[in-house]
């Protein structure tokens, strides 16, 4: 279990008060103009705002195992339902049941819980995903994919912990797609932002954090070569990921280490074995617009 904790230290680096700062400079220093960056922070701009809350209305059409893609266990259900109890009788609210567990009924009638994910069926409808097989599983809390080999673009992060090291590495790779490569072509976005992270199995410190993303498929095998010699093209064979996907937005370290807490306990109550030395976050949406979907993964060999 000690393996596990050791995600927390990737956890808290997604976002914080400085965000929009460090974006603008990431972006100058990536070539883009004034107005393609105004273009990208404006929140408001031609409509956006607007489409993100439509987005978010669309999550009351679907159940929350519609949105996550697999069942949950019901120990992790009497779990949360204790732990609603326990917040609300610490905030003097009074009453037996905790609140987790309505939108289960009430999704579909009511507004969405922001912290349902966005299922995977619209994302990939609307940006290129990697190929995957779902997988059948008996288990519940997890889901199971065969991610085909493919090309994925990538780089290193010195600092796990530093959310301004993840900045620089996201910039970095969209530098590459943004015509920073060898045909100076521009290559369009996909879906997830993928950071694998490794570690020792005596200390439990991090030895490695490298940020990829997916090499759209008509690009798969003839992908231009980076500009930035700290950015590189990585063959990834075929294997198996199992995750639990997660919404809203940045979520606490507290919050991911439960996710890959329960994720190894859901394995095992399944007779999965992972080794836990390799885990990954993935982000399938843009943070703060719309519903979010991001997954707490470990990775297995094909058998």
């Amino acid at each position: 279990m000690r393996l596990l904790v050791a995600a927390l230290v990737v956890a808290a680096v997604f976002a914080d008060q400085d965000f929009l700062e460090r974006a603008r400079a990431q972006m100058e220093e990536q070539g883009l103009s004034e107005n393609e960056i105004e273009m990208m922070l404006t929140e408001e701009s031609e409509g956006e705002l607007e489409r993100a809350l439509e987005d978010l209305k669309k999550g009351s059409t679907y159940s929350w195992e519609e949105a996550k893609g697999y069942e949950d266990c019901e120990v992790f259900r009497k779990e949360m339902r204790d732990e609603w109890a326990a917040k609300k009788k610490k905030m003097g609210m009074g009453g037996k049941k905790g609140s987790y567990g309505k939108w289960d009924k009430k999704s579909k009638k009511k507004g969405a819980c922001p912290g349902k994910p966005k299922p995977m069926d619209e994302i990939c409808a609307e940006s290129e995903c990697p190929a995957f097989d779902l997988l059948n599983t008996t288990g519940c809390g997890y889901i199971a994919r065969s991610i085909k080999a493919a090309q994925w673009v990538g780089t290193d992060m010195a600092d796990a912990e530093s959310s301004k090291e993840y900045m620089s590495a996201f910039w970095r790779l969209f530098g590459y797609i943004n015509g920073g490569n060898s045909d100076g072509k521009k290559i369009p976005m996909t879906v997830p932002v993928l950071n694998v992270f490794t570690m020792d199995p005596t200390t439990y410190a991090i030895t490695s954090a490298r940020m990829f993303f997916y090499i759209p498929a008509d690009l798969q095998g003839s992908a231009p070569t980076p500009n930035d010699d700290s950015v590189y093209i990585e063959n990834m064979n075929e294997q198996i990921a199992y995750s639990r996907a997660l919404g809203g937005n940045n979520p606490s370290k507290e919050r991911w280490t439960k996710y890959f807490t329960n994720l190894y306990r859901a394995l095992e109550m399944d007779g999965i074995t992972v080794d836990t030395t390799t885990f990954a976050t993935a982000g399938f949406t843009r943070p703060y617009f719309g519903r979010q979907r991001q997954e707490a993964m470990y990775f297995a060999p094909l058998q």
